[in-house]
């Protein structure tokens, strides 16, 4: 993997992990301050937050394969 490419992938790294701790944060705070029982919707924000912190890792993941010529 190129120096660039690499830093490139530190730098969405970086900025993923930020967003996927605002979203935390943010499903925190709505579960928090709560006052009646969970509607649907708002109970899918966690659901909803865990994917988008799974897809993050998976392109992560899969974005430092190396790549394979084709045939192998």
């Amino acid at each position: 993997m190129s120096t660039t490419i690499g830093s490139d992938l530190k730098k969405m790294e970086d900025k993923a992990e930020e967003f996927v701790t605002l979203t935390f944060e943010l499903c925190e705070k709505r579960l928090a301050s709560a006052r009646a029982p969970l509607a649907p919707s708002q109970a899918a924000l966690s659901a909803a937050a865990m994917a988008v912190h799974h897809s993050v890792e998976t392109f992560l993941a899969v974005s430092r394969i190396p790549a394979q010529p084709a045939g192998r």
